[in-house]
């Protein structure tokens, strides 16, 4: 009859420590839950908290959104982390200089998730009461996402430990996950801004022009729209009325007047 030592029977018997816990998070052994689990909080959730964002980056719930002016950055910032999650999670290690870029843009997105996290907390928070606060919630799990991958992606096996070619990717890594999404929201953010002022001041071909010129950058004009209809309220003339409510009506989907009693309540 085998004996068991007390030594083995107390690690069978012994609860993992925390930091065991976090060490199996972080390990170069993947687990199918790992993966079950960077999927819906790396992609799917970042995905869903944008498309029913109540008050953050788009208004609707109570008043208007908190961080208007950062929700092309944002949103940019987060699809390119999420193009390049999901092209780790399919590939997973490739070449040396793909391994370091990946690894350290996705620890940049891991800190500005956490970063937003702990900015949301208080209304995430406060919106417990009606259900909607978790959603502030998720940041905290996306970034251990990212930060996770991303120490994986740099443990990947590489052949140049040189300092200087690392410090250099690093620096190439965050300035194409940084600058990338702000040259590319600028670049939106100025189109609608001449845009809208061709709509406001210039004349109906030129407004018509300026229309479709937004074409599918309509989703991005936020409180921007909101000239449009200052523009509406200051004119006495008819046809100009007319005009900057087919506009309005054309890129929002809105009837102009319900925006006036909204701004005037």
């Amino acid at each position: 009859m085998e004996v068991v030592s007390v030594m083995d029977r107390d690690s069978i018997f012994k609860k993992p420590s925390k930091k065991d816990f976090w060490r199996r998070q972080f390990a170069e052994q993947v687990s199918r839950p790992q993966v079950i689990f960077d999927v819906m909080f790396g992609i799917v959730a970042p995905i869903l908290c944008f498309a029913f964002d109540p008050f953050v980056f788009r208004g609707g719930l109570a008043g208007p959104p908190l961080l208007d002016n950062y929700q092309l950055p944002v949103y940019f910032f987060s699809g390119l982390q999420i193009i390049v999650l999901g092209l780790w999670l399919l590939g997973r290690a490739g070449f040396q200089v793909w391994n370091e870029l990946v690894g350290f843009g996705l620890l940049v997105g891991g800190i500005f998730c956490l970063t937003i996290g702990l900015g949301l907390l208080p209304f995430s928070v406060a919106g417990l009461v009606l259900l909607i606060g978790i959603f502030g919630f998720t940041p905290f799990l996306t970034g251990i996402v990212y930060l996770r991958n991303g120490v994986r992606a740099l443990r990947s096996p590489r052949t140049d430990t040189s300092i200087f070619t690392r410090a250099l990717i690093a620096l190439l890594g965050s300035l194409f996950v940084i600058g990338a999404p702000l040259l590319l929201a600028f670049s939106i953010r100025q189109t609608i801004a001449s845009s809208i002022d061709d709509i406001v001041r210039g004349d109906p071909s030129q407004a018509s022009s300026a229309v479709n010129r937004m074409g599918p950058l309509k989703y991005f004009v936020g409180t921007e729209s909101n000239k449009i209809v200052s523009a509406y309220l200051s004119t006495s003339d008819p046809s100009r009325k007319q005009l900057l409510k087919s506009c309005y009506l054309e890129i929002t989907g809105e009837d102009i007047e319900r925006r006036v009693a909204i701004m005037q309540d």
